[in-house]
């Protein structure tokens, strides 16, 4: 399966919990407080499964993974 914004939001309300409804692509999920530390893990892991790729642990800070648009920049 491919990394997409929709399934990469279905993830975040799922497993994450938070409504889609609530969050868009520039919605900042950690520094807002909506998905906190220990859910890091859970979404770099769904990311390099979806995508295929490792995700560099000198990527991972909030400016790579506080929204969904630098995950997935939209066309």
């Amino acid at each position: 399966m491919a990394l997409t914004s929709e399934n990469l939001f279905t993830f975040i309300d799922q497993k994450l919990g938070v409504e889609r409804a609530t969050i868009d692509e520039t919605t900042l999920i950690f520094s807002s407080g909506m998905v906190d530390s220990f859910s890091l893990v859970s979404l770099i892991t769904f990311i390099e499964k979806e995508g295929g790729f490792r995700v560099n642990p000198m990527d991972v800070n909030l400016e790579n993974l506080d929204s969904v648009c630098p995950l997935y920049p939209p066309p």
